[in-house]
């Protein structure tokens, strides 16, 4: 599925290259030559031995006498956030939080909020200062501070199954989607509830089953209202400014838009889990391109749910079913 690459524009800064994912050969990019490269598959990761880390001190020696320690690897991936060089990723079934050091090049773990464990953490977001994780069993979100440390619960008792979570870092607000009450829930950081938007049809601003949240200073929320099969993007007050997309197998429908995210540019890029690829708009719902397809190898997908981009136009994303989280870089000024 692809449509005219043309319709991209382009900055002038030169994309950061990651060293943190080997090299794959000659460069996997869509649209493929001689179209002009928009993104650049980067690598995965799987778990602990993505990053290449060997034990250290004492676990180094206990290894040697007992044998290695299990490694770490991704169960259900559902969503993953990036701070700097630290990803999150979201893991269901594990019931954790995996917090990916790309520098150090280590996997910990966050397992549990307020004395309690996860049951099934299915979204991550990063806020200014830490981040705030979705768990939609124990219907409430969780934030944590800059060093993962467990600081509030928000919604418990008012949340009936919260599916997705974002930041509004210009009014320190938490955004929750509550797909139980087909409805977005607005926090302050503090845990006071100040609205919620929407409510069950198919109108402007209602939703039917929401599934993927993101928010961007001068687009607003991006909701993938996933039963509605249709983006909308919402404004700070709830008014539904723009919607796209019908229930179809052409270039443009959707099948399951899973979850949603935005590039420095603001472009638009919509995860559909059904037909497991990857569509890219502009903000008024033009199709400029899309990436992927069903399968195993390199930008190929199985049932993913989760797509962010973090600020170097890196995008990761959750390929659930694959067991692990891929990464792609958006090329802003290809030539």
């Amino acid at each position: 599925m692809m449509a005219g690459a043309t319709a991209f524009g382009f900055g002038c800064q030169q994309p950061q290259r990651v060293s943190r994912f080997p090299a794959t050969g000659l460069p996997i990019v869509w649209p493929s030559p001689p179209d002009t490269p928009r993104i650049r598959y980067m690598g995965d990761i799987v778990g602990e031995e993505s990053l290449g880390a060997g034990s250290r001190g004492w676990k180094s020696l206990g290894e040697v006498l007992t044998g290695p320690a299990p490694k770490i690897r991704f169960t259900t991936p559902t969503a993953v956030a990036v701070r700097g060089e630290r990803a999150y990723v979201a893991d269901g079934q594990a019931g954790a939080i995996y917090v990916c050091d790309l520098g150090r090049r280590r996997i910990e773990s966050i397992r549990e909020a307020g004395g309690k464990p996860f049951e099934w953490p299915i979204d991550v977001a990063a806020t200014d200062g830490g981040i705030v994780v979705c768990d939609s069993r124990r219907g409430a979100v969780f934030t944590f501070d800059g060093g993962d440390r467990f600081v509030r619960a928000i919604g418990t008792g008012a949340l009936q199954r919260p599916a997705a979570v974002a930041w509004r870092g210009e009014a320190n607000e938490i955004w929750v989607l509550d797909a139980g009450a087909h409805a977005c829930v607005v926090f302050d950081v503090g845990g006071n509830r100040l609205r919620a938007l929407g409510g069950r049809g198919a109108q402007p601003g209602a939703f039917n089953f929401p599934a993927g949240l993101t928010w961007r200073s001068g687009i607003g929320a991006v909701v993938a209202d996933s039963m509605n099969f249709r983006v909308q993007l919402i404004d700070a007050q709830g008014t539904a400014v723009e919607a796209f997309g019908q229930k179809g197998d052409a270039a443009g429908d959707f099948a399951m838009p899973r979850d949603v995210a935005v590039d420095s540019e603001g472009h638009l890029y919509v995860l559909d889990n059904q037909f497991e690829n990857v569509q890219i708009f502009d903000r008024h719902g033009q199709l400029l391109m899309a990436f992927g397809q069903e399968g195993r190898g390199p930008g190929e997908f199985y049932l993913p749910s989760g797509i962010t981009i973090d600020d170097r136009d890196r995008i990761w994303i959750a390929d659930t079913y694959n067991r692990r989280v891929q990464v792609f870089q958006y090329l802003r000024n290809a030539k």
